[in-house]
């Protein structure tokens, strides 16, 4: 950045420097309700969001006088779909392709993000068993769009009749399937399991590993745009039956998986997590409600700003210019430029470089002396320089810590000279928040955390409350132990 002052014939150039930026962490708070909209007395479970609806499944009656049930008598499940409104709410949802199959389970179910193509659990045979003793196990099938129909129905290709595959999750950019599976070779009754994109065909699924599964079941994977795998797993350390787990994949490796906290996670069966992309709102399901599993919305509570301004590092060092000096031979001429910069300090040339120590207004003048009589001319050219902080709330903090660390944010250093304070609000960037002028923060899974720093003000005569967000990245490395 430049400021030319002509008037004086000095040129001021403001050295800008790398600004800083900082993250934090606190306990998570969200709003959870049943979904009253598309819920039935039966059991309703694994929403996926779509651009127009709710993707869910459900083992209702299709109508009273007709319901798909299975050999043995039980209800199957199908997909329905709840349509938006134009406030964004689901409404009555319908039956989605009952096409998909006959006599089957049909469902979990992700699709793509372009909408077209659908990818499914099922049955391997619609017909019920497909032998007296062979148990009717569950594949991952594959369907395209067709206009308003789901056509092309294949098999995934490593389905296996001899064990099952179910709960495929498509990433958003379609680079990876992740799904869940009791093949032999897993580390326990139900792992997750992950394929890579290769143009255009999927690799040999891979197991995530002792990091995210373990001897108990791991079902449900949903990868969240923030980094995070979500999935459900009824391991020790939960708040009873299935709990929602997060994972994070930091330097290449699967993080120690975190639960969730209360109310998405309660004593009973909670699974099936999946938020929008982009935000802390969404839906899972529960039978935590007359034992029915039914699905509920929930949404986050912490104050996030969608788009914070970067903190701005203040420069109090400028290049000061002589310019008329610059067209002429100063051994030719005689004569030496001094600067006097208005706190003390002295440099001589045409140029000169200083750095003040911080706001303030300074008298800036050039003397010129001449080298052969020595005699000295003051002020030949003088500026007053007022120097004043960037406007802004300011966080104060490392931009590099460890796990485990304890990072210290202050906010003692924000210039808001027209603003009154009121509060001072921390968003750490892992769904947690502090208040205060200074506050600290511990970091227990390795990575970058953008955190925000959100000042608001003390109500005007007409109620207003005026709000400023900065916001700064911070690593958090893995401590090496």
């Amino acid at each position: 950045m430049k400021r030319v002052r002509r008037h004086i014939a000095l040129t001021l150039i403001v050295f800008t420097t790398s600004l800083v930026l900082l993250n934090g962490q606190a306990k998570g708070s969200f709003e959870v309700e049943r979904a009253e909209a598309f819920s039935s007395g039966s059991d309703d479970m694994a929403p996926v969001i779509l651009k127009d609806g709710i993707l869910f499944c459900s083992n209702r009656k299709t109508n009273p006088f007709l319901t798909k049930k299975n050999l043995e008598g039980i209800r199957l499940y199908e997909l329905y779909f709840a349509p938006f409104n134009e406030e964004g709410v689901p409404g009555r949802p319908a039956r989605f392709a009952p096409n998909l199959g006959k006599n089957a389970n049909v469902g979990p179910a992700s699709v793509t993000s372009d909408g077209n193509t659908l990818y499914f659990t099922r049955n391997y045979s619609e017909g019920g068993r497909p032998g007296r003793k062979e148990p009717n196990r569950l594949g991952i099938f594959t369907a395209k769009r067709s206009g308003s129909q789901w056509t092309d129905i294949q098999p995934f290709e490593y389905n296996d009749p001899d064990y099952n595959l179910s709960f495929p999750y498509v990433t958003v950019d379609g680079k990876y399937l992740f799904f869940c599976s009791d093949k032999p070779g897993g580390l326990g009754k139900y792992d997750i399991y992950v394929c890579e994109n290769l143009d255009g065909k999927w690799s040999e699924p891979s197991n995530l590993g002792p990091a995210v599964n373990s001897p108990y079941a791991e079902i449900h994977p949903f990868l969240h745009n923030s980094g995070r795998l979500y999935f459900s797993s009824d391991r020790p350390g939960g708040m009873g039956g299935l709990d929602i787990w997060f994972s994070n994949l930091a330097f290449g490796s699967w993080t120690t998986p975190v639960v969730l906290n209360e109310p998405l996670n309660s004593t009973a069966d909670d699974f099936a997590f999946y938020a929008a992309q982009g935000g802390l709102n969404g839906y899972f399901a529960s039978n935590r409600h007359n034992f029915n599993d039914d699905i509920y919305s929930f949404a986050s509570t912490i104050i996030r700003w969608s788009a914070c301004d970067t903190l701005q590092t203040n420069s109090y060092c400028y290049e000061f210019i002589e310019e008329n000096a610059l067209k002429q031979d100063t051994v030719k001429t005689g004569f030496r430029w001094e600067w006097n910069f208005g706190d003390g300090s002295k440099a001589a040339g045409i140029t000169a470089e200083h750095c003040f120590e911080g706001p303030g207004v300074y008298d800036v003048s050039l003397d010129i002396v001449n080298l052969i009589t020595g005699g000295i001319e003051k002020r030949q050219a003088s500026y007053q320089l007022e120097i004043e902080d960037i406007v802004q709330p300011v966080i104060t903090c490392p931009d590099t810590i460890t796990v485990g660390e304890t990072l210290v944010l202050n906010a003692a250093a924000t210039h808001l000279p027209d603003m009154k304070i009121e509060k001072y609000y921390w968003n750490f960037g892992d769904e947690t928040i502090a208040t205060g002028l200074e506050v600290t923060k511990v970091y227990t899974i390795p990575g970058r955390y953008n955190v925000q720093l959100i000042v608001s003000s003390v109500p005007d005569p007409g109620g207003v409350i005026r709000e400023v967000c900065v916001c700064k990245d911070i690593e958090v490395a893995p401590n090496g132990n």
